[in-house]
């Protein structure tokens, strides 16, 4: 039971500290939440002065294909 409760709080202390191997899925997993953060979150959400159009990735791609 102790394990079973520890084990939330060791996946959160690694992702806080980085302390997963290259080339393993947490790796793999943690470089895809960043990139899909910064591709994905428009401009307007993070307050940026210099965005021009607020827009994110997914508004100029259904721009597009729309």
């Amino acid at each position: 039971m102790k394990r079973l409760l520890m084990f939330p709080l060791l996946v959160v202390w690694r992702a806080l500290f980085w302390t997963y191997e290259r080339a393993t899925w947490q790796y793999d997993l943690m470089v895809i939440a960043i990139l899909a953060f910064v591709w994905l979150t428009p401009p307007d959400w993070l307050g940026d002065p210099m965005a021009r159009g607020g827009k994110g990735l997914i508004e100029w791609v259904m721009e597009r294909v729309t």
